[in-house]
């Protein structure tokens, strides 16, 4: 992972003060993405005049050796890379994927001009993995950037107009919009490549990512790498029978599942070994910065379906010897505390009634009581992760767990909510912020284990690679929302929300995801977004992923319940949804928040 930051300047311009500063402080913001290494090159061209600044941060994830960035080649060529090829374009386990990219690009570097921009996209389309990127070739004089197709790379943009007006600044994290000291910044949309030409005009070319179902338009383009949601409805004789209408169903009785027919079967061999795959090639060849036995790979872990399974095969393809760390977050919360401690108060005072009608004395009550409070980060997904951890250690004994239990007072939240409201920048809104505090301290990695003996010792992860199970409720029918259009719509509904979630994962939350978690030299991995495994799961009838004719924690992810099973968890296998912000209780978490709509903005004045 790298911070990457660039920009156009006139020549004969004065600087102002504002973009010098801006500069300066994406500098220094980038730097934060690549503590391996960082260096500048600029170059100077005669056609605008412009002078051209690159600037990379290398975190050391690939290759034997760091490889310092930007990338410059003898015929001029520049290229900044902020990604991971893991398939597509063959990158051996001692190599660097930015300088086998590079070498690549220099290939096709004496194309025609015409045929140029079809040379390189036939190159980035074929890259599996996620990126953010800006090449300027020499000799056409263009400069090439954009993130791919799923979003999972952040890249921000300075850009007043329609063409390209100077100062122009491509940036992988910015801040927000109440830096009025600043040049405003916007989030490059990962609708596919743009190009500027160095041309007086500076005009902007849009190389869309297209559908392998629509129409071949005119202009150049790149196919996705996957094809829309499958929209084959089931027949009645493929569907398994349905629970009886009275049976009463909870997560206490995980043992109860629907049969599986022989689809669902192979759709589950089919997923185990395509998300296995996924999941091998994001651990594997990590380099090792500490001691053999240190944790190279994390998990973020709410003790969920889906990083339960993440887990499970990540323990098949790291060395047996090696850690993996568990990342479980709790905050503390005192709206919650302080209603959780009125309802115990009056559970305590009716048992005292009882006690004392019964002749009995108050002490003990008040005793048990006291030893049996909640304590203030027993979170629903720190007791959830426990309940997984339990399960992880029955099927993979071997293994070392590191269930890290990162704890945050409320104060410390508090006084880092500004700086995380900066990271997330563009987006402004509580839901936003809810979520992006839950990464931000679990990807800190700095909290406490318990050791052998049930004494806790702090602890602070180095792992640099964290695995999400995002994607998957997307793709699997994880949300509410895909319950209430079937329920209104069927299976036809389903399918539309199932297709509507796929087509906008890019646009929602990857991007603030890499800029809060690579805020630490972290780099977030998404085994669930593949491109092999988006396709597989794309191409499945709906119930073989999703059967929300039975109740919850059964019919949603029906898929993953059936893999989880499959490798060894049953009490993990009927987990509902939570989202993170109420697992780990980022959300309204005052008595002022009580009242916040997700999708309002921040207010900056409240805490």
């Amino acid at each position: 992972m790298c911070g990457i930051l660039f920009s156009i300047q006139d020549s004969h311009g004065t600087l102002t003060d504002k973009y010098t500063r801006t500069w300066a402080t994406l500098q220094e913001l980038n730097s934060r993405r690549g503590p391996s290494a960082q260096d500048t090159h600029t170059k100077v061209t005669q056609e605008l005049p412009a002078t051209l600044t690159f600037y990379g941060a290398v975190l050391h994830l690939r290759g034997d050796t760091v490889c310092r960035q930007p990338h410059v080649t003898q015929s001029g060529n520049v290229l900044l890379w902020n990604g991971e090829i893991f398939d597509g374009i063959a990158v051996d386990q001692h190599e660097n994927d930015g300088e086998v990219l590079m070498a690549k690009l220099e290939s096709i570097s004496e194309e025609p001009l015409s045929d140029y921009p079809r040379a390189f996209l036939n190159i980035m389309a074929k890259i599996e993995g996620p990126y953010a990127f800006l090449y300027f070739h020499a000799s056409t004089k263009q400069i090439f950037f954009g993130r791919d197709c799923l979003g999972r790379r952040s890249l921000l943009w300075h850009k007043s107009t329609e063409n390209v007006d100077l100062p122009f600044i491509l940036t992988s994290v910015g801040y927000s919009s109440f830096r009025s000291d600043l040049l405003p910044l916007d989030e490059v949309p990962a609708d596919g490549i743009y190009s500027v030409s160095l041309a007086k005009e500076r005009t902007l070319t849009h190389y869309p990512w297209v559908s392998a179902l629509e129409d071949q338009p005119e202009a150049l383009f790149m196919r996705l790498p996957f094809g829309r949601v499958n929209t084959t409805m089931p027949t009645e004789d493929q569907l398994p029978p349905a629970f009886a209408a009275d049976l009463k169903l909870d997560q206490a009785h995980p043992e109860i599942a629907p049969p599986m027919t022989d689809d669902m079967r192979h759709a589950v061999a089919q997923l185990l070994e395509v998300l296995g795959d996924s999941v091998r090639r994001r651990v594997q060849d990590i380099p090792r910065t500490g001691l053999p036995h240190d944790a190279r790979v994390g998990i973020l872990f709410s003790g969920g379906l889906d990083c339960l399974c993440l887990a499970a095969l990540a323990d098949r393809f790291l060395p047996e010897g090696e850690a993996i760390d568990l990342l479980n977050v709790g905050f503390e919360n005192p709206r919650s505390e302080k209603a959780k401690a009125a309802e115990e108060a009056l559970a305590l005072k009716r048992l005292k009634k009882l006690q004392l009608a019964n002749g009995q004395g108050s002490s003990s009550a008040v005793d048990a009581s006291k030893g049996n409070a909640a304590k203030k980060f027993n979170v629903p997904d720190r007791i959830t992760g426990y309940e997984s951890l339990k399960e992880l250690q029955r099927i993979a004994p071997k293994r070392h767990w590191n269930f890290v239990e990162v704890n945050v007072p409320f104060e410390e939240a508090t006084a880092q909510r500004s700086e995380i409201l900066e990271r997330i920048a563009p987006l402004d809104t509580v839901m936003d912020l809810s979520i992006a505090m839950a990464f931000w301290f679990a990807s800190r990695g700095v909290g406490q284990i318990k050791m052998e003996d049930g004494e806790m010792t702090p602890y602070t992860s180095q792992a640099k690679v964290l695995l999400s199970g995002l994607g998957a409720d997307e793709q699997l029918g994880g949300y509410s929302r895909h319950k209430d259009q079937f329920t209104a719509s069927g299976w036809e509904g389903l399918i539309e929300e199932l297709q509507l979630d796929l087509d906008r994962i890019s646009t929602r939350n990857l991007g603030r995801d890499d800029r809060i978690i690579s805020d630490h030299g972290k780099e977030a991995r998404y085994p669930f977004l593949g491109a092999h495994v988006v396709a597989l799961l794309s191409s499945l009838r709906v119930d073989l992923k999703v059967d929300l004719r039975y109740p919850r924690g059964v019919g949603e992810k029906i898929l993953l319940r059936h893999m989880a099973r499959d490798l060894g968890f049953v009490r993990a296998s009927s987990h509902w949804k939570r989202a993170v912000q109420f697992g780990a209780r980022t959300a309204k978490m005052t008595e002022s928040g009580r009242s916040e709509i997700g999708q309002a903005v921040v207010d900056r004045s409240s805490p």
